[in-house]
């Protein structure tokens, strides 16, 4: 499997946690078409992994139960797909500097992951 993560913040900061977007991309590289489970992608909990400025984790709240049969999409070459996330960031969390990236963990092994993206929650 040959996929590429890609983040995206929308804006880059904010006063409110609230405003911010995050959108995660997963392209396929490879030259052929693949299936993927998207249920990875259901959630900002399962989809983000969120640290503030001194490397410590920030948790998000759970995601929802799994459906019974995991779904898929096709990807054939060059094709991706896009989760958005808005409002991603809990309206609890302090003001300062953060970073973020796309995470998809396909099953086993190593997950597939974005570039760090930073973003900034200003104090009200």
């Amino acid at each position: 499997m040959t996929l590429v993560a890609r983040l995206t913040i929308e804006p880059p900061e904010a006063n409110a946690a609230e405003r911010f977007v995050a959108v995660c991309t997963l392209t396929n590289a490879g030259g052929e078409g693949i299936s993927i489970n998207v249920a990875p992608l259901s959630s900002p909990s399962l989809a983000l992994e969120i640290q503030d400025a001194a490397g410590a984790p920030v948790h998000l709240p759970p995601p929802p139960v799994p459906p019974s049969v995991p779904p898929t999409e096709q990807l054939e070459p060059g094709q991706g797909t896009a989760a958005h996330f808005p409002g991603f960031l809990p309206s609890w969390t302090e003001a300062g500097a953060y970073r973020a990236r796309c995470r998809y963990v396909p099953g086993p092994g190593e997950p597939i992951v974005s570039n760090w993206v930073a973003f900034t929650l200003a104090p009200a």
